[in-house]
């Protein structure tokens, strides 16, 4: 489960975590990225995938999220309409690059210097529309659902209702 800015949540099954799951190793893999984490906008890791160790991942979404927050703050000065989807810092050890995912998720990447940033790019945007695609199926699979539980919920208390008052056996 994960949280989203609004206050409603994404449930994910198990098997639409090990989707997710499976796009981050594929990202990790053919990006030869040291870590890949899908995280929620509230700086919740809800998944990840690494080849270091001693890493506070959970930190470490947490100041990503901000980061991504104060560059939002920073778009709507320069008068853009929509928070930046993709930053990038680079440094001398390591990189890191964050893509933006359906608004309430966060793509981070970290890769080392050898790594080319363009195949960082390219893959990550693939993986970014692969999890978007993945979210709004579960979005629109919990709308179906909602739907039906608050019909078939009418039904039924309506039922007991005229049971209750003696109108229907």
């Amino acid at each position: 489960m994960s949280g989203q800015p609004n206050g409603n949540s994404v449930i994910l099954s198990e098997k639409s975590y090990q989707e997710i799951n499976t796009y981050l190793g594929d990202l990790l893999q053919k990006s030869r990225a040291s870590l890949c984490v899908f995280a929620d906008m509230n700086g919740y890791p809800v998944s990840y995938k690494t080849t270091r160790t001693a890493l506070n991942v959970d930190t470490l979404t947490a100041l990503a999220v901000n980061d991504f927050s104060a560059t939002a703050e920073i778009a709507k000065i320069l008068g853009e309409t929509q928070r930046f989807r993709y930053l990038y810092h680079e440094g001398i050890k390591q990189n890191l690059y964050l893509c933006n995912i359906g608004n309430h998720y966060l793509l981070i990447v970290i890769f080392g210097p050898h790594v080319n940033l363009g195949m960082i790019r390219m893959l990550s945007q693939h993986v970014a529309g692969k999890l978007d695609a993945l979210l709004n199926r579960i979005r629109d699979e919990k709308d179906k659902v909602a739907k039906y539980m608050d019909v078939e919920f009418r039904t039924l208390l309506g039922q007991e209702l005229d049971k209750a008052f003696g109108l229907k056996n």
